[in-house]
């Protein structure tokens, strides 16, 4: 029998991956406060997410590490002074990459709390060589240097900003994860296909496009879809005298209703408690993520091919079966 263990969910950035962590006996812990870790790379400052608990349910990975203690006010000064070596870092770290004339775009650095490491967050198109560059910036801060290469998804979260909704960006305010947006997610909700209102800051398809996705596939899968023919309630037992006396005409998920077109030229509105259609609860989005493989990712999701350049060697594609002429060659 496996003996429950009592583990603190906390993140280490504002919108980070959870991680949770053994208690470590400090169980008197608030939401929201600083508490400090112990992990194989050292001490680190993490923020409380899930107070202690040993329900199964939430320990979807393994513990990283132990709780050490509550976060002090010597701690919480510590940090806030690697907050502002972290904005010094990060501008000498740029400056040694435009001397060096390297493709490379530097987002942010992020100090050990224990100041073991130093940690650089980068953009780059290309794959550069920045060996040189770690063993200038080791002699420059006089600790371990690591580089993390980030997407245009992950470029945009620690870089945050303000969306098209006027607000901050789920990325980087509460978004912990992403999820694989499709174009079919904005086809499901009828959205227009307008590139540049379905793609967010970073340059490829909006989170929020999933965030209602199951409403619409729940809703749109009860209603009579488009074309539809079918008796109204009121047609008990097929009286009107036809296959169908009304035809679907339009679906309105929000209001959760259907225009149809009637036998004699008329058009009717109808909501779903009318047709005695009801619907199941949605939950938060947990399930839409499910719904499209990662075969259905847009293409702008995609890394674009490289183009071979003029008067470069192609590869020629061999040709299954036998020549033409047949023949094995054999006598």
């Amino acid at each position: 029998m496996i003996t429950p263990r009592t583990v603190i969910g906390a993140r280490f950035m504002k919108a980070g991956r959870m991680y949770f962590f053994e208690t470590g006996g400090v169980n008197d812990v608030d939401l929201n406060e600083f508490v400090i870790v112990r992990t194989e790379l050292g001490e680190d400052a993490a923020r409380v997410a899930i107070l202690p608990t040993d329900s199964p349910l939430v320990m979807i990975d393994p513990p990283l590490g132990t709780v050490v203690r509550r976060a002090t006010g010597a701690d919480l000064f510590t940090m806030n002074k690697h907050k502002r070596m972290e904005e010094d870092a990060t501008r000498a770290a740029a400056e040694m990459v435009r001397a060096r004339n390297l493709p490379v775009k530097i987002l942010g650095a992020d100090w050990q709390f224990d100041g073991s490491s130093l940690v650089f967050f980068f953009s780059s198109s290309e794959r550069p060589d920045l060996s040189e560059l770690n063993a200038a910036l080791a002699a420059h801060f006089g600790t371990r240097i690591e580089f993390r290469k980030m997407g245009a998804r992950d470029e945009t979260k620690v870089m945050t900003g303000v969306g098209t909704c006027g607000r901050e960006l789920c990325c980087s305010s509460w978004l912990d994860k992403f999820s694989n947006i499709s174009i079919r997610m904005a086809k499901e909700q009828d959205l227009p296909l307008n590139q540049s209102k379905l793609t967010g800051v970073c340059g490829r398809l909006k989170c929020c496009l999933i965030y209602e996705l199951e409403t619409y596939q729940e809703v749109k899968g009860k209603l009579p879809k488009l074309g539809d023919t079918f008796h109204i309630p009121s047609c008990v037992s097929g009286s009107c005298g036809t296959s169908g006396c009304a035809t679907t005409q339009g679906v309105n998920v929000v209001k959760e209703s259907i225009v149809v077109g009637m036998v004699d030229g008329t058009r009717k509105v109808f909501s779903a408690a009318e047709l005695d259609v009801s619907f199941a609860d949605v939950p938060a989005h947990t399930k839409g993520v499910g719904t499209y493989g990662s075969d259905e990712v847009p293409r702008q999701e995609r890394p674009t091919p490289v183009t071979p350049q003029d008067g470069a060697p192609r590869k020629r594609k061999r040709r299954r079966g036998r020549r033409r002429g047949g023949g094995g060659g054999g006598p």
